[in-house]
């Protein structure tokens, strides 16, 4: 979700299936709604500062950082008080690495992606091999010549290769500082991750972590950038979506386990997070049509 007076600058994307790159120059203020993907991505700040909330915490990242998100993880980027921003976007499904790993290799590519922390900041030359290996890429984006789409892909292996190469000398450097707010939030948030199925309303958690409901209200929104409700519905969604990929549940149980009394409102919200019905969500999934 962009905010008022947020212009593009620059976009230029390659994509298929199996893999993205995306670069992007923005202009104001801008918001990304929470999302979750099947795919690894991997987050370069180019210019400029953000927010990122990846899970259940808020991280400060600053030009030259990356960030390692793995399958499934819900996560968004906020407006930090850079009003221009530079970022550089790769997404990567586990059928591309396979294509892409040489026979043979005993390297881990989804290394950094196994870390505790999900940001790193690499030392300068770390950092500037890998951003030139990111700026030939979209320089072939932009070009376009006869080919372009093998050097893409080609640059990010290589770019994969060298984080996962590097990664280990940065294991004691990785832990971003958190402060005790943002430890209350995490603490409040893995509540709800554990206890999505049950009623959860602002008074009942006041009253578990001694927080009276408007403050609560006020520093989740501020910590996470989520309201209290839109989180608690991210969580109910990425479990109802896990049950209709595994299981033959009915709607209507799912809508009960998940944490909804009303099927109707269960796919009201499910709609808007997901862009499909329950049923097309399934049929998709499972290699239907709708």
């Amino acid at each position: 979700m962009s905010l008022a007076n947020t212009r593009i600058v620059n976009h230029y994307t390659y994509n298929d299936d199996e893999f993205v790159l995306s670069y992007s120059h923005k202009n104001g203020p801008y918001n990304i709604t929470g999302h979750v993907h099947d795919q690894y991505e991997v987050y370069y700040l180019l210019k400029g500062r953000r927010s990122y909330f990846i899970k259940d915490r808020l991280y400060t990242v600053q030009q030259g950082d990356l960030v390692f998100i793995p399958k499934a993880v819900l996560h968004r980027t906020l407006f930090a008080g850079s009003l221009q921003h530079q970022r550089i976007v790769l997404n990567f499904t586990d059928t591309f690495l396979e294509r892409s790993r040489a026979t043979g290799s005993k390297l881990d590519l989804l290394k950094p992606f196994h870390s505790p922390y999900p940001t790193l900041r690499l030392k300068e030359d770390d950092r500037r091999y890998a951003e030139a290996l990111l700026l030939r890429a979209v320089a072939e984006m932009k070009e376009q010549m006869d080919g372009f789409e093998v050097c893409v892909q080609a640059l990010a292996i290589e770019l994969l290769v060298h984080l996962a190469r590097c990664i280990d000398k940065y294991v004691g450097d990785a832990a971003p500082a958190v402060s005790p707010l943002q430890r209350r939030i995490a603490e409040i948030t893995g509540y709800i991750q554990t206890h999505y199925a049950e009623p959860l309303t602002l008074s009942h958690l006041s009253e578990t972590f001694y927080i009276s409901p408007y403050y609560l209200s006020r520093v989740f929104k501020e910590v996470s950038g989520f309201s209290f409700v839109e989180y608690v519905n991210h969580v109910r969604m990425k479990e109802a979506q896990r049950l209709l990929r595994e299981t033959d549940w009915k709607v209507q149980r799912i809508a009960e386990a998940v944490g909804f009394e009303s099927i109707a409102y269960f796919g009201r919200v499910f709609k808007e997070e997901v862009q499909l019905s329950p049923l097309q969500y399934r049929s998709m999934k499972r290699g239907g049509t709708f």
